[in-house]
């Protein structure tokens, strides 16, 4: 399901946590998150997967989990469970459909014939953050292929929660947008995350899955 990121620094890290067992990544969430939020490397989990749905909490009922795992959240399997699946990065990438969404580029507005000539200054002019130090004017589908795994995954979010309504009932619009700037705050607790820790917030709660 995953693209072939260009970053080979960022996404080795990647890579190594989604093969790592399911017993560690509790663990490691809590190291990455606690004390030293945005400091380790990027390390993206599997979470654990519903039957037939996904699930996601808010950014501060998360990071709260993460950062004190004895709380009562953490026995609370989400805000919210919804049948619906979102669209991952690949399926973006190839237009593909995700269960019973249909395909993605069809759901925002675009055809079969014209939308891999849809740019990121075009997404810019519905409201998508575009991360810094990316050309604006490449086209959406290639980026899907070249960008880093942050770069593609906060743009996808937006999308997604654009689409959605199932996803900015865990997370809004603008903190989306907050998020691929690189630096967010969740609301309530007195931390910053930084890349590493809103990927992990991110694909850890099904917002955007490789």
């Amino acid at each position: 399901m995953n693209d072939n990121p260009k970053d080979p620094a960022h996404e080795a890290n990647s890579a190594e946590s989604l093969m790592a067992p399911k017993t560690s990544s509790a663990t490691t969430r809590r190291r990455l998150l606690k004390g030293g939020l945005g400091l380790a490397p990027v390390v993206l989990t599997l979470a654990s997967r519903p039957v037939l749905a996904w699930h996601c909490k808010s950014p501060s009922a998360w990071g709260s989990e993460q950062l004190n795992p004895t709380t009562s959240l953490s026995t609370n399997q989400g805000h919210a469970s919804y049948v619906d699946e979102t669209w991952t990065i690949t399926n973006w990438k190839n237009n593909t459909e995700r269960q019973n969404l249909g395909k993605p580029w069809i759901k925002l507005g675009y055809t079969n014939r014209n939308w891999k000539q849809v740019t990121l200054r075009m997404l810019q002019g519905r409201g998508v953050t575009i991360p810094s130090g990316v050309d604006v004017d490449i086209q959406a589908y290639q980026f899907f292929e070249s960008g880093t795994i942050f770069q593609k995954t906060v743009v996808v979010a937006q999308l997604n929660g654009l689409l959605l309504p199932s996803v900015t009932k865990c997370i809004s619009i603008a903190e989306l947008k907050e998020m691929a700037t690189g630096r967010y705050n969740p609301p309530y607790l007195s931390v910053t995350w930084y890349e590493n820790d809103i990927l992990l917030y991110l694909d850890n709660n099904w917002i955007v899955k490789p």
